[in-house]
């Protein structure tokens, strides 16, 4: 059968899998920095045509997208692999085992900033469509590839790319590849993602830092301004006390209820991949926290004096920096203009800046969605054990853009081990999963072939 044949071809050729993936990590793509993103946008659309698939690097406003395609038939079902080659920066340097931008191999985990989050990911994709190009002629779907450059900067230009390219872009499917698999190590199909707005509050108080003795009790304090103001957004179990928060919050239904119900918890291993002992808290809670309730948190103050020794100072201006997790229903402009009238009512020296990272809106698929059922069947035909259906990742991804403009769903499986260290120092991918992905998509393209041509699901 073909499938077998590809799946012999990936694992007679994961050496070149890994050189591949390294040559992809050592070039720098820091999106907030704008460090090296363009230069890695070229390498990445010459390694897909070095393995079979016709590539563009295509502009928007402000970093390109690395577009790619395959088509078979057309019409022949067709997926569209999203992911992204831009990665967060890798400070603090001196954390690093080994430098971020010099892959390194050590105890079966390729070690390097971006090789989980999210160049490992999207390559196994890449690699899985030249899988089936050389070892059966082509894949049995039509494939296209966007890889955007600036997701780890709130994707400020996906949706108008999207919206330019509409026609260009047009799939049956999109399918993602970000984030980790359940502590376990078992497969995870995740079927939204939360949204994310960022925010900074900046408070000021006299033109000048002044004496906190002299002055202290007259002068005003930023620092308790702020202090002051957020004591009224959240209580101290993390329930959001700003009025009309929970408005649009998309109640469960039936078949989500009994998924919530059976998903799987254990509190030491899901802490562990925290840094923590346990969590205090049942099944329940974590998931619903994790899934279905926004959350307001606060990344980091910048106010004062906090060097060697004393500086008895009233600081004269102090800066919050807030990042808000949204669930489906919930719109960044709606809570935007809630945190707005809220910081008003209460504090109205407060200023709020949309500063940071931007936004994205959040984003879920039904799992009676019938692409989810063969998806889930590709993945245990493959890995050998059913994935757990999780109904919303916590973290954010722009996959909103694909219900919204471009009038596709979404299904999400993350490729990387759970311990990752996404976003820190010694990001880190296990090959195991790394290789496993390049099976499991090869898998997917397969069985989504199989049950178009059944006629068991939607198209375009």
């Amino acid at each position: 059968m073909s499938i077998e044949r590809v799946h012999r071809y990936i694992d007679d050729h994961r050496g070149d899998a890994l050189e591949a993936l390294k040559e992809l990590v050592r070039q720098p793509s820091i999106s907030a920095q704008d460090v090296g993103v363009k230069e890695c946008a070229r390498h990445l659309a010459d390694l897909l045509r070095h393995h079979g698939i016709a590539a563009e690097v295509l502009p928007t406003a402000t970093q390109p997208v690395v577009y790619g395609e395959l088509r078979r038939d057309p019409a022949a079902y067709t997926l569209l692999c999203y992911g992204h080659y831009d990665v967060q920066p890798p400070e603090p340097l001196e954390l690093w085992e080994t430098p971020p931008f010099e892959p390194a191999v050590r105890d079966g985990r390729l070690y390097g900033r971006g090789t989980a989050d999210n160049k490992g990911q999207l390559l196994a994709h890449v690699l899985a469509a030249h899988a089936w190009l050389e070892a059966a002629g082509a894949p049995p779907v039509n494939l296209k590839f966007v890889f955007e450059g600036e997701e780890e900067s709130g994707s400020p230009s996906l949706a108008p790319f999207v919206r330019t390219h509409r026609a260009r872009l047009a799939a049956d499917l999109v399918y993602v590849s970000d984030g980790g698999l359940h502590p376990s190590g078992a497969p995870v199909i995740a079927l939204g993602n939360r949204g994310v707005l960022g925010i900074t509050l900046v408070a000021r108080g006299a033109d000048r830092d002044n004496h906190s003795g002299n002055k202290g009790g007259v002068a005003p304090n930023p620092v308790w301004m702020l202090v002051h103001l957020l004591s009224t957004m959240v209580d101290p179990g993390g329930r959001i006390l700003i009025e009309g928060f929970y408005d649009h919050v998309r109640p469960l239904g039936a078949a989500e209820e009994r998924l919530l119900a059976a998903m799987d918890y254990d509190p030491r291993a899901f802490a562990a991949t925290m840094g923590l002992e346990t969590l205090p808290m049942d099944g329940i809670t974590y998931w619903r926290r994790i899934m279905l309730e926004p959350y307001v948190n606060i990344n980091g103050f910048l106010s004062g004096y906090v060097g060697p020794g004393a500086k008895t100072i009233i600081p004269s201006t102090a800066e919050c920096r807030i990042d808000i997790r949204l669930v489906a229903d919930q719109t960044t402009g709606d809570i935007l203009q809630k945190m707005r009238r809220h910081v008003a009512q209460v504090e109205p020296r407060v200023q709020v800046l949309e500063r940071g990272f931007g936004a994205m809106e959040p984003s879920r698929t039904s799992p009676d969605h019938p692409a989810v059922g063969v998806v889930a069947r590709a993945i245990e035909a493959c890995r050998g054990v059913r994935p757990s259906i999780i109904l919303c990742m916590g973290g954010s991804l722009p996959n909103a853009v694909w219900p919204t403009v471009l009038g596709v769903d979404h299904i999400g499986v993350p490729y990387a081990n759970a311990d990752e260290n996404n976003h820190a120092p010694n990001e880190n991918l296990s090959l195991e999963r790394f290789y496993d992905g390049i099976h499991v998509s090869a898998q997917v393209f397969q069985a989504l072939g199989d049950a178009a041509a059944r006629r068991t699901l939607p198209r375009r």
